[in-house]
């Protein structure tokens, strides 16, 4: 892809989601940020290896690298199906709370909560390319584990508020998400911290 496809890509992005009335379906932000946190983090890794590392250190990063990219396509694959669950639970209003309109919100709520822990893993990879990548890669790092956290943030804001509209009686296991995106924001909130921290270290 050119850059001057990239930029316009991202552009058109920027617009959509500034447009009144027009803006990206609630969900795929978060995994929008996700895939440039994986962009970013990928580009560290190559960085690194291009200036030579030890052979496990260049082992390491050429796996962070691979792993990265393939959250970044299960996350832009993300950033469709949060699109079509947005309009499934819309096309589902005044449905009841049955049917069409439990599947459309479990969908709804499911799809922002694998952003999250797609974003998780990214600030899992974020932290192990830490003491690999070197010095010269701390800020695209430390920029893709804020955007990672982001991307963790709002798929679990998103997928509450989903199943917000799920009756607690309904036998879908509401309680049991909740619980899985309270452990995923936990476990991802520790390690922002511990980055941040890393990261500070390198500051002037």
């Amino acid at each position: 892809m050119s850059k001057e496809l990239s930029l316009q890509d991202c552009t058109l992005y920027l617009d959509r989601i500034s447009a009144p009335g027009t803006g990206a379906p609630t969900g795929t932000s978060a995994a929008m940020a996700g895939t440039l946190a994986a962009a970013l983090i990928s580009a560290a890794c190559s960085h690194a290896l291009e200036e030579g590392r030890s052979e496990k250190s260049e082992e390491e990063l050429r796996r962070i690298q691979e792993r990265a990219l393939s959250l970044r396509r299960d996350l832009l694959a993300l950033v469709e199906h949060g699109a079509q669950a947005a309009l499934a639970v819309a096309a589902s209003r005044g449905k009841g709370a049955d049917g069409e309109r439990l599947k459309a919100l479990l969908f709804a709520s499911e799809v922002p909560l694998r952003t999250a822990e797609s974003c998780h893993a990214l600030l899992n990879l974020a932290m192990s390319s830490l003491s690999r990548a070197g010095v010269k890669a701390i800020a695209e790092i430390g920029t893709g584990a804020a955007l990672a956290f982001a991307g963790v943030v709002g798929g679990i804001v998103t997928s509450r508020t989903y199943l917000a509209g799920i009756p607690a009686d309904s036998g879908a296991g509401v309680e049991k998400t909740r619980k899985r995106a309270e452990r995923i924001f936990r476990e991802a909130e520790a390690l922002r911290t511990q980055i941040i921290d890393r990261v500070r270290q390198h500051l002037p």
